[in-house]
């Protein structure tokens, strides 16, 4: 690990266990800890609720071969910042560390950022480059997110909502098809963006007006005690795409101030095109700094 990251941050220590992780914090107070589940004498999980126990901060990347949802919502729940398989140290881990280092967290795939919004809200981002990958994700997610009693809303391109749908029917759900399923809505982006963009840049009043019908939405359908929404869109990502960095970013910045006192869950997609090339030099730090966590699909 030392030698993966060495050319990109400083190391300033190593443990084998985590005893030696323990004192070496206590010595070294590092900015960030990379830090393993499996070592002998404690566990990452216990080293991490040491560490919290002695009012340690530090963030903390865990490393594992476990790649389960529940294993990543013990990990955070435990006071983890970022979680990366080990299959994916490469492209995942000095991306995880500028993430964490940042004050955003860093997960491993779409079902797992679930569990971090119990309660409350969260506005995240997720990374992919293959469609038909982030296709099978989003099944996977809307079909938890309905199986929790969530209002579910998806804002996308006609073939992302066509195959997503696909996805649920799939799982059982009767989606995208009359009578159709109460919890679940779909919409076209250019239609949406049609609905509250004027002048090339999202109009604040009638975003509002948006989140105040999907907040009715929620409070009509959504199940169970948090009476959650949860939504993916790539608005802002379409708007990237075409250019238009400032509209998406502006769109970004007013739906988190519009949400955050409301129980939406939030993901928005990019594709990895939208960042290469780009216009806007400065759009990838720009768009993660928007959000709250981060993911990158396999492949990305």
């Amino acid at each position: 690990m030392s030698a993966t990251l060495a050319a990109d941050f400083d190391i300033v220590g190593t443990a084998a266990d985590g005893q030696q992780a323990l004192n070496e914090t206590r010595r070294l107070d590092p900015d960030v800890i990379v830090l393993d589940v499996s070592m002998p004498v404690l566990d990452g999980f216990q080293t991490v609720r040491a560490l919290r126990r002695e009012g340690s901060q530090v963030p903390i990347v865990f490393l594992s071969t476990n790649d389960s949802d529940a294993y990543v919502e013990e990990a955070f729940a435990c006071g983890g910042h970022g979680y990366v398989v080990k299959t994916r140290v490469v492209p995942d881990l000095a991306s995880a560390l500028d993430h964490v280092l940042a004050g955003r967290l860093f997960v491993p795939s779409l079902t797992s950022m679930l569990p971090l919004v119990e309660t409350g809200s969260g506005h995240a981002m997720h990374l992919y480059g293959d469609e038909r990958h982030l296709l099978y994700e989003l099944a996977e997610f809307f079909d938890e997110a309905l199986r929790r009693g969530d209002a579910t809303c998806v804002i996308g391109e006609p073939g992302l909502g066509d195959g997503l749908e696909k996805g649920l029917r799939a799982r059982g759900w009767s989606v995208g098809e009359s009578p159709g399923h109460i919890r679940y809505q779909s919409f076209d982006t250019d239609e949406a963006l049609a609905g509250f963009m004027r002048d090339g840049l999202p109009d604040a009043a009638r975003l509002a007006e948006v989140v105040a019908e999907l907040d009715q939405y929620r409070k009509a359908v959504a199940e169970g005690p948090v009476q959650r929404l949860t939504i993916f869109g790539n608005m802002a990502a379409l708007l990237s795409a075409r250019g238009n960095g400032q509209a998406a970013m502006m769109l970004e910045r007013t739906w988190s101030a519009l949400t955050r006192e409301l129980p939406f869950f939030t993901v928005c997609g990019y594709s990895t095109e939208c960042f290469h090339p780009t216009p806007h030099p400065d759009l990838f730090s720009t768009a993660c700094a928007a959000h709250w966590a981060v993911g990158h699909a396999h492949g990305v």
